[in-house]
């Protein structure tokens, strides 16, 4: 039996030690809150939703696949880089407000790559101790801070060079992040020396992140850097009372950062010095809050064991100290042995007491500090921890699990109501009324040249009436958007029923289409419908449910749906080219922009490259010697991506960059025009917003071949393929 208890009891112990800390638990809930769309790991692709306008606190990279908000050093070099003369206030506010409110507690709970480079120290390993030259290498991350972060986007505007050339977590979680699912194999095509390497780098600092800890963050990361500057006035993190402080240097000796003193810009507030502290003058700031003090006076021979030892354990390590007064009785007694933990905390600094623990402070009777001051005499502080503290720590926690619950469900769960690139719905070819359309039919995969809104009403709903009926003078304006149709459900009323309806309020005279469902088909319920009316359905161009809603709108909303539904579709091989225009950069083509429908009737070829793209850099001349090859049968365009690098498209085209016996790519037969929004025409016709991409679109105005990817050598043949097969040849 005894063995048995003994078992249990080492089985206890066991995971009583190896129990995560507070500290650790929170940095595992940030790095899962920061990142809940745990699907874009499965699926591949970034999430671009409402919330990654907004900034979370740590070092994030937007690029990674579970990202849900934006990156504050990325926000911060775009901001500069496109702010012109106009100060970048939103940005530098929001970093101020973490500063203020956090500082670089941050770094230490709610990082998530800061939890990265703390798993890694865990690797058993020789480890690199802090000294002076460590303490130098720290000030590299704030010349990284004014170089690449500040001067280079202001300087050369949208190029965020920190991103772009250094950050690690870029390579890992957004480029690794997509790079292991299947689905995006077809990046590997657009690899070249500038991912070699920041991939290089990154193994590099995962090595030093083994042997030193948080080698990144003590030397490279700027946004450290930034909230170092806000750790002094910052409303949470540690706090040192110089009252009580003795000098001893055991919280600088503990701390592995190269901080002078506790919370200076290089603590990252990780707590850890707390539980060192023989005199207990390291505390949380709001930490009366929790615990409550009771003072009363105390001998030297009261001194608590932890005192003696620390203070033992300091002389017989050689440290220089003055040891005076209360001091030198402690000293005295180094025969004290295993009660050196009592009451010390846990290993990340919380309090662990509870309503009954008692917590021993000493303050020396005049002892004389390093610096010459004087302490004030000595006395014991009981600390009480207040029952209120235990229903506010319930509170917070409760509140942060419902937090990351509904962050996951949000994220993760589409709801049906509102779903984007939903369910398919089925095609089906219904019975038009007598309207102003002029066919007695409507077939729906015939009309997928841009979105389709389903308006779904009843002969037997008022409601859904005077919706159709209040559209009526928006129709004409919404059709040259989307394909719009008004749906009669399936009822008992007559066909004649139905007509007169429509004549009665005036809709015989629009130009949409008013069809009848049918059982055979069932368009309301394959589009969700489940008996409330009137339903309106947005698809976009592959008849794929976008939105949906059971109530009346105003024609605006259903505009930025359509709007939301043609920016969100990706176009595919066999999908009808919508015209677009874009402007031209000067060069042999002489007018100011080019039209899609201008090339109707020929072939027409679509690059999409910008400047510092090395792939597209490389694959344009060969583009360029099709274009030549095949003469006035084939258009090509150039489309330059609306990110990095605007400014500098034309110089680059106006320079000599080619040798195909040209001055400089100016001369081309390529028409060279530059994309508007964020990357939209990329994403609409190359399915992913990655370069390069190539897009071949025949005569008729349909979409024949997708490439992402340099087009070159190989794969070189597949372009002239693709080309021929658009001509018919």
């Amino acid at each position: 039996m005894g063995k048995v208890k003994n078992f249990f009891f080492a089985v206890g112990r066991w995971f009583k030690n190896h129990a995560p800390t507070r500290r650790r638990i929170i940095q595992v809930y940030a790095a899962l809150l920061n990142n809940a769309n745990l699907k874009g790991f499965g699926e591949g692709q970034i999430y671009t939703g409402a919330t990654k306008n907004v900034c979370t606190p740590g070092l994030n990279c937007y690029s990674c696949p579970g990202a849900v908000a934006a990156c504050p050093l990325g926000a911060l070099q775009n901001s500069l880089g496109s702010s012109g003369t106009t100060t970048p206030y939103y940005i530098l506010g929001i970093i101020a407000l973490f500063g203020v409110a956090l500082g670089r507690t941050i770094c230490g709970f709610l990082c998530p790559f800061g939890l990265t480079q703390d798993l890694l120290y865990k690797v058993k390993s020789p480890k690199l101790k802090k000294s002076a030259y460590t303490r130098i290498l720290s000030y590299l991350k704030y010349l990284l801070l004014i170089v690449l972060v500040i001067a280079v986007p202001l300087i050369y505007h949208n190029v965020p060079a920190f991103c772009k050339y250094i950050c690690p977590a870029g390579t890992f979680e957004g480029s690794v992040g997509l790079l292991a699912n299947s689905v995006n194999t077809d990046l590997y095509a657009m690899l070249g020396y500038l991912f070699s390497w920041k991939f290089a780098l990154f193994v590099c600092f995962v090595v030093a992140c083994i042997f030193i800890y948080r080698a990144f963050c003590r030397f490279i990361c700027p946004l450290g850097a930034i909230y170092g500057f806000f750790n002094r006035i910052a409303l949470l993190g540690v706090k040192l009372d110089k009252s009580k402080c003795i000098d001893c240097g055991m919280c600088i000796s503990k701390c592995k950062m190269d901080i002078r003193h506790v919370g200076d810009h290089e603590c990252i507030n990780c707590g850890e010095c707390i539980s060192v502290c023989p005199t207990h003058a390291i505390s949380w700031k709001g930490g009366k809050l929790f615990v409550e003090p009771v003072s009363m006076g105390v001998s030297a021979s009261e001194a608590p064991a932890t005192v003696k030892v620390a203070l033992s354990s300091i002389i017989s390590s050689g440290t220089t100290m003055p040891v005076t007064g209360e001091n030198a009785a402690i000293a005295e007694d180094v025969s004290l042995t295993n009660q050196t933990e009592s009451n010390a905390g846990s290993a990340n600094g919380d309090v662990v007491l509870s309503e009954e623990t008692t917590r021993s402070e000493i303050l020396p009777e005049k002892t004389e500090r390093i610096d010459g001051s004087s302490a004030p005499s000595m006395q014991k502080v009981r600390y009480v921890r207040k029952k209120s503290s235990k229903i506010l720590e319930a509170v917070a926690w409760s509140l942060a699990g419902a937090l990351l619950i509904a962050a996951l469900v949000y994220y993760n769960i589409q709801p049906s109501a509102n779903a984007a690139f939903g369910n398919t719905v089925e095609n089906f070819s219904a019975r038009a009324y007598d309207t102003a359309y002029a066919e007695e039919s409507y077939t729906l995969y015939e009309n997928n040249d841009k979105p389709t809104v389903l308006v779904f009403w009843s002969s037997r709903n008022d409601t859904s009436i005077e919706y159709i009926s209040s559209l009526k003078d928006s129709y004409s304006e919404l059709t040259e958007e989307a394909n719009v149709v008004a749906v009669h459900v399936v009822n008992s009323d007559s066909a004649a029923v139905v007509q007169g309806i429509i004549d009665s309020n005036g809709l015989n005279l629009c130009d949409i289409p008013f069809v009848q469902d049918e059982n055979s088909f069932n368009a309301y319920g394959n589009c969700g419908g489940d008996g409330a009316f009137p339903m309106t359905v947005v698809l976009n161009v592959h008849n794929e449910v976008y939105s949906r809603y059971f109530k009346p709108l105003e024609a605006d909303e259903i505009k930025s749906d359509i709007t939301k539904a043609m920016d969100a579709t990706v176009y595919r091989v066999g999908d009808k080219l919508y015209d677009f225009t874009v402007d031209t950069y000067e060069s042999s083509y002489k007018e100011g922009s080019f039209s899609t429908a201008s090339a109707r009737g020929k072939v027409l070829v679509i690059n999409f490259w910008y400047v510092s793209c090395g792939p597209c850099i490389e694959e344009l001349p060969f583009i360029e010697k099709k274009q030549e090859e095949f003469g006035d049968r084939v258009v090509t365009l150039a489309i330059h991506a609306n990110n990095d690098d605007v400014s500098q498209a034309q110089a680059f085209i106006n320079s000599e960059n080619t040798d195909r016996n040209k001055a400089s790519w100016a001369d081309w037969q390529i028409i060279f025009g530059q994309d508007v929004g964020s990357d939209m025409f990329a994403t609409r016709l190359g399915y992913k917003s990655y370069y390069p991409i190539t897009v071949v679109v025949n005569a008729e105005g349909y979409i024949t071949f997708v490439r992402q990817g340099k087009i070159i050598n190989q794969e070189f043949d597949d372009l002239t393929d693709a080309i021929k097969a658009a001509l018919g040849e």
